[in-house]
Protein backbone atom coordinates (compact mmCIF):
# COMPACT_ATOMS: atom_id res chain seq x y z
CA UNK A 1 0.00 0.00 0.00
CA UNK A 2 1.54 3.25 -0.76
CA UNK A 3 -1.34 5.69 -2.18
CA UNK A 4 -2.41 7.85 0.85
CA UNK A 5 -5.85 7.65 -0.28
CA UNK A 6 -5.79 3.69 0.13
CA UNK A 7 -4.59 4.50 3.17
CA UNK A 8 -7.02 6.55 4.35
CA UNK A 9 -9.67 4.34 3.01
CA UNK A 10 -8.22 0.98 4.65
CA UNK A 11 -8.24 2.80 7.68
CA UNK A 12 -12.39 3.52 7.08
CA UNK A 13 -12.63 -0.12 6.28
CA UNK A 14 -11.01 -0.62 9.86
CA UNK A 15 -12.88 1.52 11.45
CA UNK A 16 -10.40 4.46 12.26
CA UNK A 17 -10.39 8.03 11.61
CA UNK A 18 -7.53 9.63 11.32
CA UNK A 19 -7.09 13.55 11.88
CA UNK A 20 -4.10 16.48 11.83
CA UNK A 21 -3.41 17.54 14.56
CA UNK A 22 -0.22 20.13 13.86
CA UNK A 23 2.33 17.99 12.73
CA UNK A 24 1.06 14.72 13.87
CA UNK A 25 -1.60 12.38 13.08
CA UNK A 26 -4.22 11.55 15.29
CA UNK A 27 -5.41 7.61 14.78
CA UNK A 28 -9.42 7.24 16.50
CA UNK A 29 -9.60 4.48 18.42
CA UNK A 30 -5.81 4.11 18.02
CA UNK A 31 -5.68 0.56 19.85
CA UNK A 32 -7.36 -0.82 16.91
CA UNK A 33 -4.54 0.26 14.05
CA UNK A 34 -2.85 -2.76 12.81
CA UNK A 35 0.79 -2.00 13.22
CA UNK A 36 1.56 -2.81 9.44
CA UNK A 37 -1.42 0.48 8.87
CA UNK A 38 1.14 2.43 11.50
CA UNK A 39 4.02 1.50 9.52
CA UNK A 40 2.40 2.75 6.33
CA UNK A 41 1.31 5.65 8.12
CA UNK A 42 4.47 6.73 9.77
CA UNK A 43 6.65 6.02 6.12
CA UNK A 44 4.08 8.64 4.16
CA UNK A 45 2.96 11.12 7.47
CA UNK A 46 3.65 13.81 4.97
CA UNK A 47 1.82 13.36 2.12
CA UNK A 48 -0.84 11.97 4.68
CA UNK A 49 -0.78 15.21 6.66
CA UNK A 50 -1.45 17.43 3.43
CA UNK A 51 -3.96 15.04 2.47
CA UNK A 52 -5.60 15.08 5.95
CA UNK A 53 -5.59 19.06 5.45
CA UNK A 54 -7.00 19.10 2.36
CA UNK A 55 -9.87 16.97 3.26
CA UNK A 56 -10.55 19.09 6.81
CA UNK A 57 -10.97 22.17 4.24
CA UNK A 58 -12.88 19.98 1.77
CA UNK A 59 -10.57 20.45 -1.08
CA UNK A 60 -10.78 17.58 -3.43
CA UNK A 61 -7.82 14.70 -3.23
CA UNK A 62 -5.98 15.61 -6.11
CA UNK A 63 -5.47 19.15 -4.63
CA UNK A 64 -3.51 17.68 -1.33
CA UNK A 65 -0.31 17.23 -3.00
CA UNK A 66 -0.18 21.09 -4.10
CA UNK A 67 -0.58 21.90 -0.62
CA UNK A 68 3.19 19.80 -0.49
CA UNK A 69 4.28 22.02 -3.26
CA UNK A 70 3.40 25.05 -1.93
CA UNK A 71 5.17 24.87 1.17
CA UNK A 72 7.99 24.22 -0.42
CA UNK A 73 7.48 27.33 -2.62
CA UNK A 74 7.11 29.63 0.34
CA UNK A 75 10.46 27.97 1.55
CA UNK A 76 12.21 28.93 -1.25
CA UNK A 77 12.86 25.31 -2.64
CA UNK A 78 11.52 26.83 -6.02
CA UNK A 79 13.58 30.28 -6.43
CA UNK A 80 16.12 29.00 -8.40
CA UNK A 81 13.73 26.91 -10.69
CA UNK A 82 13.67 27.33 -14.68
CA UNK A 83 10.97 29.42 -16.09
CA UNK A 84 9.14 26.25 -17.47
CA UNK A 85 9.02 24.99 -14.02
CA UNK A 86 7.83 28.23 -12.76
CA UNK A 87 4.67 27.89 -15.27
CA UNK A 88 4.22 24.73 -14.02
CA UNK A 89 3.99 24.97 -11.05
CA UNK A 90 1.65 28.29 -10.97
CA UNK A 91 -0.84 26.97 -12.99
CA UNK A 92 -1.33 23.65 -10.58
CA UNK A 93 -1.43 26.60 -7.62
CA UNK A 94 -3.87 28.77 -9.45
CA UNK A 95 -6.46 26.19 -9.58
CA UNK A 96 -6.34 25.25 -5.66
CA UNK A 97 -8.09 27.85 -3.69
CA UNK A 98 -6.42 27.75 -0.55
CA UNK A 99 -4.91 30.28 1.25
CA UNK A 100 -1.09 28.89 1.42
CA UNK A 101 -1.38 28.11 -2.41
CA UNK A 102 -2.57 31.27 -2.96
CA UNK A 103 0.81 33.01 -1.02
CA UNK A 104 2.44 30.58 -2.69
CA UNK A 105 1.40 31.48 -6.23
CA UNK A 106 2.03 35.40 -5.10
CA UNK A 107 5.82 34.22 -3.96
CA UNK A 108 6.41 33.24 -7.46
CA UNK A 109 4.88 36.45 -8.63
CA UNK A 110 7.02 39.02 -6.81
CA UNK A 111 9.81 36.71 -7.68
CA UNK A 112 9.60 38.33 -10.94
CA UNK A 113 7.91 35.01 -12.46
CA UNK A 114 4.94 34.29 -13.64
Amino acid sequence: MCDTQAILAHARLLGLRLEREGDRIAIFPARLCPLALLDEIRRHKPQLLDSLEARAHALPPDCAPWLHVAKQVLAGEFDEADRSTIEAVSIGLRAVKYPSCQRALERLRIKGKP
